[in-house]
């Protein structure tokens, strides 16, 4: 994880800071519960197949896709946000002047605003079409 935020910091002038536990499950519980309540209505779970953004992939939320989500992603008016990861299940509390273009890590990766409007990922297998995403909930 260190590596990710020397990254973040050194290529994407992006400050992060891990959040401890309780404000991880707290935060992470809201992000499930905002963009993901029709996988846990249709399975029972949080996580559908092993990964959250197979809700999209396999037609239990809607998002945009492709370029297209990039673009509505780099729109959105920069404000502090949270960077969830994945594979380390660990989220970070970030600033930057600009949104990071995230996409060059190919990993899963989840970027949403502290007011949770808008959400968006990565995927490990972008360069198959699966991903990035763009999620907006009752926009």
């Amino acid at each position: 994880m260190d590596d990710f935020i020397a990254t973040l910091s050194m290529e994407h002038c992006t400050s992060a800071a891990v959040l401890d536990a309780a404000t991880f499950r707290n935060v992470n519980q809201r992000l499930l519960e905002r963009f993901f309540p029709n996988v846990k209505s249709a399975t029972g779970r949080w996580v559908y197949s092993n990964y959250r953004w197979h809700g999209y992939t396999f037609g239990h939320e809607i998002a945009l896709a492709g370029d297209a989500a990039f673009e509505c992603y780099r729109e959105q008016t920069v404000v502090p946000f949270y960077i969830y990861h994945e594979c380390h299940d660990a989220m970070l509390d970030c600033a930057a002047a600009t949104w990071p273009d995230i996409r060059s890590f190919a990993d899963d990766i989840y970027v949403c605003p502290h007011d949770m409007t808008w959400l968006f990922t990565t995927t490990h297998e972008m360069s198959i079409g699966l991903g990035p995403f763009f999620a907006a909930p009752g926009a």
